[in-house]
């Protein structure tokens, strides 16, 4: 339903319980419903019961009501993660790059559910029919879970990305595109701020067998969670440092360092701020001493001129006030403006390229 301000509310089930109530020397029982109204508890139905002689007698003759089917549903996080998808915007904006068709979900959908289960229960396609049939999803979709299929993720991916097109341009991968439009929608709804961008990189393990040689992402390499014996896929990200929304994204072989993935990392970070109109003067660029190169803040200087970007953050372990920063050659003076970072201390340094 929709509250006084015009957004969705889901309202959860409402509990029940026995309420008993004297009048006279006799005591009465109801059956009472609460929820809350306007930020505050109240009855919203309540139905007489009888007395507890008359409710013993019910229980004894099994003439009470009973139940003829009952259906549970994970609610919580699915449910806050599909109204954020489109309070934020995301959802219609999928919507409107991959229309459903007539009848059964659309390429949208599988996206947005991919999504959301690996956030709640991470696992294999095979099993997301089963899981979704669990969850609120089920019946805010009305799809059956039996298009949920592992076949039908892939069918649906290969209709926004397909297979042949691997040698895309940034400006022509519909991913990327969508993530450009979305940033705009959010800079719309000022979701994101302009001051702070954090970069970071990681990877994935996986169990790609090693004979498979269609798979050209899948490649050995220095696995951050110590599975150097499998195949990974590398991940860069930009996340806005204020409220740690994902700009930005790039998937790329197992086997590239992450400092050799800083200069493709940094075209599409250029590219995201001109598309949507950010003063890259005003940005602060945000990443770890593993990132940090000569020729990689070579590359940063020369992507911007003099205004791309005027700090370069270095994320640090220790206190910036007791170390400088070992990743530049001559210590940097300790910045007053130096803010918290959880668990860790994000120092500045005005020009380090020159360093």
């Amino acid at each position: 339903m929709l509250d006084k301000y015009g957004c969705l509310v889901y309202v959860l089930p409402l509990m029940a319980s026995l309420v008993k109530k004297k009048k006279g020397n006799r005591l009465y029982y109801y059956l009472v419903e609460s929820a809350r109204v306007d930020g505050k508890p109240r009855i919203v139905h309540q139905a007489y019961l009888g007395t507890a002689e008359k409710l013993a007698e019910l229980v004894q003759q099994n003439t009470a009501p009973v139940p003829l089917s009952a259906t549970l549903r994970n609610f919580g996080l699915p449910g806050a993660l599909w109204l954020a998808a489109k309070q934020s915007g995301l959802w219609p904006l999928l919507e409107s790059l991959w229309p459903a068709p007539r009848s059964g979900p659309g390429p949208a959908h599988y996206l947005l559910l991919a999504a959301i289960h690996r956030i709640c229960d991470p696992g294999p396609k095979t099993e997301v029919s089963d899981w979704y049939e669990k969850t609120i999803l089920a019946s805010e979709w009305g799809f059956p879970a039996e298009r949920f299929t592992s076949q039908a993720f892939w069918d649906a991916f290969e209709q926004i990305l397909p297979e042949s097109s691997e040698t895309l341009a940034p400006e022509e991968d519909p991913l990327d595109q969508a993530q450009l439009r979305l940033l705009g929608l959010w800079k719309e709804k000022h979701l994101v701020g302009r001051r702070l961008l954090a970069y970071d990189t990681t990877n994935f393990y996986t169990y790609i067998a090693s004979t498979n040689t269609r798979n050209h992402l899948a490649q050995r390499g220095h696995n951050k969670q110590g599975r150097h014996n499998l195949r990974q896929v590398g991940l860069s990200y930009v996340l806005d440092g204020e409220s740690g929304l994902s700009l930005c994204h790039h998937v790329y072989p197992g086997n590239i360092a992450d400092v050799e993935e800083f200069s493709v990392a940094l075209a599409r970070i250029v590219r995201l701020l001109d598309q949507n109109q950010i003063a890259r003067d005003t940005v602060t660029l945000v990443f770890d001493k593993g990132t940090a190169a000569l020729d990689n803040t070579v590359q940063l200087q020369e992507a911007g001129g003099d205004g791309f970007p005027p700090c370069l953050g270095i994320k640090r372990r220790r206190s910036c006030a007791s170390e400088p920063a070992k990743s530049c050659r001559r210590a940097a003076p300790h910045n007053p403006a130096c803010g918290r970072w959880p668990r860790s201390c994000w120092c500045t340094a005005r020009n380090i390229s020159r360093c």
